[in-house]
């Protein structure tokens, strides 16, 4: 470990505050506690990371890739094995991401096509009901889109008049 000292940051003031109740300590540790631990995570992973650039510059690259925190975390096989967990669980949660994106988007796609295919069919229809005001679309807001939706227009059957 590099015994440079860090100036002090804080980073991992809320998560160590968690960790420390999490493990029976009380529910407000003590500032220099928490700062003491911050301080050692700090150190540590700026360890790591110099580590990593060493291998990567022994090997001739500029940029550091996942193999070099492998190789750097290699001795310790419990550490070793839970980042290699951390990177296929992201692996996962990206392509999950990346399917559900596409599932979205042809719906919608879909949706469209539908919209467009019944506005065909209704502009027949419409031409018997062109003095009657077109109703505005209805929309439905979700988190991540706007998607309107289809209302079902009420057909009445017009009663022929005997004369």
């Amino acid at each position: 470990m590099s015994r440079r000292r860090l100036k002090k940051t804080n980073l991992f003031h809320k998560d160590i505050n968690s960790l420390l109740y999490a493990y029976g300590d009380v529910a407000q540790p003590l500032n220099k506690t928490v700062q003491c631990l911050d301080e050692l995570v700090s150190s540590y992973l700026v360890d790591i990371c110099a580590e990593a650039a060493h291998v990567a510059n022994s090997s001739s690259r500029n940029k550091i890739r996942l193999e070099d925190f492998k190789f750097v975390l290699r001795k310790d096989p419990i550490k070793l094995a839970r980042a290699e967990e951390l990177i296929s669980t992201n692996a996962l949660i990206t392509e999950a991401k990346k399917q559900f994106n596409e599932n979205e988007n042809q719906n919608l796609k879909r949706y469209k096509e539908d919209e467009d295919d019944d506005d065909d069919e209704d502009d027949d229809e419409d031409d018997d009901e062109d003095s009657k005001p077109k109703e505005a679309p209805v929309t439905v807001e979700t988190q991540e889109s706007t998607v309107p939706v289809k209302e079902k227009k009420k057909r009445t059957k017009k009663a022929k008049v005997k004369s």
